[in-house]
């Protein structure tokens, strides 16, 4: 009788044994898989992307670039992103610098579409990245006291706007001097009137 348990036990651990190396060699394969998915996707980035490729915070080119491929316009989203946290914030400095960031991002994104490489997408992608890392800090502000003093959005991420530029090189017909987001005083952001062409845009969008 022992010699029976005996065997249905070696039994028992040969099927065990098999069941696991079946279940490895699926796990094997539906990670190789992944990987290869991966790299393809990565592979499709740079093509695409290739200013952007390990440039921005987090995984927010992969975010916005699935955007892309759904047809979403991304200007439509940044603007939204400006407006949602505008409508939370009380008359202050603070609102009055936050509508100036949007009106300098107007600004930057004519600048980068006439005088800097890369696709207009991929522009796109870089400042949309952005307003969404200061709608997300703003919206930390707001919770602690509307009225926002103005001092809060002058450091970092909201002045992070002016490294956007140094993602894309210049083109031939560049001006002599970048577009810059200081004042001559030192003023953060500076004064800005926006720019009609990208208004124009976000007018054939519906806003």
């Amino acid at each position: 009788m022992i010699l029976i348990y005996i065997l249905l036990a070696i039994i028992a651990y040969i099927l065990w044994r098999i069941y696991r190396q079946r279940e490895d060699e699926k796990r094997d394969a539906t990670t190789e898989k992944f990987q290869a998915e991966r790299e393809e996707e990565k592979k499709e980035l740079v093509a695409k992307y290739p200013h952007l490729i390990g440039k921005l915070e987090g995984n927010w080119l992969e975010v916005f670039a699935r955007q892309v491929e759904m047809g979403a316009p991304l200007l439509k989203i940044m603007f939204l992103l400006h407006l949602s946290e505008s409508t939370k914030i009380d008359f202050s400095e603070g609102s009055l610098k936050w509508d100036t960031l949007w009106d300098l991002t107007e600004e930057l994104l004519e600048h980068l579409e006439r005088f800097h490489e890369g696709s207009t997408i991929e522009h796109e992608i870089a400042v949309v990245t952005y307003w969404q890392i200061v709608a997300e800090a703003v919206g930390e502000l707001v919770k602690e006291n509307p009225e926002i003093e103005g001092s809060k959005l002058e450091v970092e991420p909201y002045t992070n706007i002016s490294k956007i530029v140094s993602l894309f090189p210049k083109k031939a017909n560049h001006p002599s001097k970048e577009i810059f987001f200081t004042s001559k005083k030192g003023a953060f952001p500076r004064e800005s009137k926006g720019s009609a062409h990208i208004q124009e845009k976000l007018k054939a969008l519906g806003l």
